[in-house]
């Protein structure tokens, strides 16, 4: 370890007598170049940025859980303009119907299994 700290203080030494070595010349156009390098560059966007977008998208993914989880439940209440409102497309959604025909429903299976003649 002891190896390691000698070499390292070394090259600094070194480094360090080497730029105190430079003419004025080498040390402005150094310095035009470092100015030219920062003028350059893009600031960086707000740490916050990166966070608000996250918490936002998750809100959003969170939000549509909720209203997905939602579409189709009825509700609590036996609130009649509720249940009147409901999608009468789904062939069950009033089981009633579906049971009144079932004697329909056996005799089209029935018929199905006729091997044709």
């Amino acid at each position: 370890m002891n190896d390691h700290l000698d070499w390292t203080s070394q090259a600094k030494a070194l480094l360090d007598a080497s730029a105190d070595e430079l003419d004025a010349v080498t040390l402005s156009r150094l310095n035009r170049a470092r100015q030219a390098a920062l003028a350059q560059r893009r600031p960086a966007a707000p740490r916050w940025f990166f966070a608000a977008g996250l918490t936002g998208a998750c809100g959003l993914l969170l939000a549509v859980a909720v209203w997905h989880g939602r579409v189709g439940v009825p509700p609590a209440s036996g609130d009649a303009s509720a249940v009147a409102s409901a999608d009468d497309s789904d062939p069950l959604a009033d089981d009633d119907d579906f049971y009144a025909d079932l004697d329909f429903y056996a005799w089209l299976d029935a018929q199905d299994q006729d091997p044709p003649g």
